[in-house]
């Protein structure tokens, strides 16, 4: 009677904890669309930014500098050896200290699907999200807001996504990303420039400029 009375207890936390994260927060949503307001799908952006790489589970941690240039879906990603690009259909992953690529074609329908496209993150956020507003917080010794998005796909390799956001301006000073396997990855934007123009071959892998990198293709 009591390990049924436990089951039934252990039964209505988890329903309440689903109730309260089947939600869309209110408080939330004036800051996920002032962050979406900021960028426009037709116009092209140049991000510069430090990451903190962390494994919670070996308890180590790697530090960088990178820079994104993004139109729409298309991006182009630079982390130190690491050269990612997105045309809007194939995905290339450079890695120039072994001159390898990686060639592979996201499929929308997948959540993983969200790597490969970051921006959807912050224009999709009410369609691929459930969200909470977590209210001020410390962040690098600074006050800032804190939206907890969580993916409703609970199928894909992330489990949480944080943004910080400034509580003045409103904009979008940094974000993390929780991996399922247990890395922690936060990205801090030190500079967002818009109105670049970008053509389509930044969003191409060169083979011409690296004639040296093995082509691997993943594509079926």
């Amino acid at each position: 009677m009591k390990k049924r009375r436990n089951l039934i207890v252990m039964v209505w936390l988890l329903c309440a904890a689903t109730s309260i994260f089947g939600q869309q927060d209110s408080k939330a949503e004036r800051y996920l669309q002032a962050v979406s307001d900021q960028f426009d799908m037709n116009k092209g952006y140049l991000i510069r930014m430090d990451y903190i790489r962390e494994d919670l589970m070996q308890e180590t941690s790697a530090e960088g500098a990178g820079v994104i240039w993004m139109k729409g879906l298309k991006y182009k990603i630079v982390l130190d050896e690491y050269i990612v690009y997105f045309n809007g259909e194939k995905l290339y992953s450079q890695n120039t200290d072994t001159e390898e690529v990686y060639v592979s074609e996201p499929d929308p329908n997948q959540p993983g699907y969200l790597q490969a496209v970051p921006i959807r993150i912050i224009k999709s956020y009410a369609l691929d999200f459930k969200y909470k507003y977590m209210g001020n917080t410390r962040f690098m010794g600074k006050e800032r807001v804190e939206i907890q998005l969580y993916p409703k796909d609970i199928t894909g390799p992330y489990s949480l996504l944080k943004m910080l956001i400034n509580p003045g301006s409103l904009k979008l000073e940094a974000i993390q990303l929780k991996h399922k396997e247990g890395i922690l990855y936060t990205m801090i934007l030190s500079e967002i420039q818009g109105n670049q123009s970008l053509d389509e071959h930044t969003f191409e892998f060169d083979s011409a400029a690296y004639p040296n990198t093995e082509i691997i293709e993943l594509v079926e």
